[in-house]
């Protein structure tokens, strides 16, 4: 899901400005740094906010180099297997993730193990490729309308009649292995067989295309928080123990039913928050406010139907703004418009200005409140997560283990 989704939106949007890394940054990774520094726990112990963070910078890195010629299709495919070749190499040479770890120990405080982290990446080191070659091939037969050719129909029926003999071949395979030891040897190269399958069995019809689930696409929704909250939530004791609501064993199944709603409910919740928190640290300050649209009448044949009302309204060559009050009209001290004299208003001499004095000038923010809000696009999003990195290097630096 990683590889399709990013790799989908960079081949259509084309956005690689700094904002949208930001946000997608800042959205993986603000629980897990939350826990991290309240609950006195490691980062990477997390592992699937790191292993997604890491995988969508090396997708954007993938698909921004040469992004001018990501409609060439060989050309985005040649970057996705030179980008698999160098990930490859980079953690199968081990003493060079030990040597970045080494380094992040000694400047910011980090101290990770390289042997998880290896075996963490090395476990799904090709699926999110496959999810990025998916992603090329869904647009591709969309450019192309390839599902109007006369050989699809037969082609479907081929795919769909192969991923259902690959999904039972998968659970035979994976039932058969003598310990998840010896499947995880398998599990990088296989991984894809399943999802592939599924995905195909899942769009095999109209029916089944057509029919979605509001159970599942809510816990969607909130799944990022659901995997990282369970370790605190549904369990207890990082992983080593189950969250008991009412005391005593007898009652594990009500625990459960219980925890569970708990925790789901804390997780939709922690998500919402999130979300809130995250577009405030990437907005930029300023907020642009449309105007209000004035009242129009046209200068042709009178119409009342409200569809020619609209398309008359859209013709501003032709149309002619209607005041909203007199030009002659006044406000009183309630701010209620108040009909103006008949004869014009005589304009204030120069003198009486001269007495009053110069108006005094609008009163402009501080200088911090206005590097802290930016008035450029994306500038308060750098300046937030410039003062947010710049923190957690400090305490790292002076954290006791």
């Amino acid at each position: 899901m990683t590889g399709y989704g990013h790799t989908t939106f960079y081949l259509r949007k084309a956005d690689f400005g700094f904002l949208r890394v930001a946000q997608v940054m800042v959205r993986l990774n603000l629980l897990t740094l939350v826990l991290a520094y309240t609950m006195n726990t490691d980062y990477i112990s997390y592992y699937f906010s790191p292993l997604v963070s890491m995988w969508y910078l090396i997708i954007y890195t993938t698909m921004y180099i040469g992004s001018r010629f990501n409609d060439r299709t060989s050309f985005v495919l040649g970057k996705v297997f030179v980008s698999a070749s160098v990930v490859t190499w980079f953690m199968k040479e081990k003493w060079l993730l030990e040597m970045l770890f080494s380094v992040l120990s000694r400047l910011c405080g980090i101290h990770w193990s390289a042997r998880e982290w290896n075996f963490r990446v090395t476990l799904d080191l090709w699926i999110v490729y496959a999810g990025m070659v998916a992603a090329i091939a869904v647009i591709k037969i969309r450019d192309y309308r390839l599902t109007e050719h006369p050989y699809w129909a037969v082609t479907a029926k081929v795919s769909i009649s192969l991923s259902a003999l690959c999904i039972v071949w998968f659970f035979a395979f994976e039932l058969f292995q003598e310990s998840k030891f010896t499947y995880n040897a398998w599990h990088p190269y296989i991984s894809w067989v399943p999802i592939f399958a599924f995905v195909i069995l899942r769009n095999a019809s109209v029916i089944l295309r057509s029919v979605s689930s509001s159970a599942f696409a809510f816990i969607g929704r909130c799944s990022l928080e659901t995997f990282i909250i369970q370790y605190h939530l549904w369990l207890a004791g990082d992983t080593k123990g189950v969250l008991l609501v009412i005391p005593g064993t007898a009652w594990r199944p009500v625990n459960f039913v219980l925890s569970t709603i708990m925790f789901v409910y804390v997780s939709d919740q922690m998500a919402r928050a999130a979300t809130t928190i995250t577009s405030w640290i990437c907005s930029s300050g300023t907020v642009k406010q449309s105007p209000l649209p004035l009242p129009v009448i046209s200068s042709g044949t009178a119409n009342t139907s409200p569809n020619f009302r609209s398309a008359e309204a859209s013709r501003t060559n032709e149309d002619t703004s209607i005041p909203l009050g007199s030009p002659n009209s006044q406000k009183d001290e309630q701010g209620e418009i108040t009909p103006g004299p008949d004869t014009p208003v005589r304009s204030r001499r120069w003198i009486d200005r001269l007495a009053e004095g110069p108006a005094p000038p609008p009163r402009a923010p501080t200088p911090v409140l206005r590097i802290w809000q930016g008035k450029k696009e994306g500038y308060g999003a750098k300046t937030k997560l410039f003062v947010g990195i710049g923190t957690m290097w400090i305490v790292n630096l002076f954290w006791r283990s």
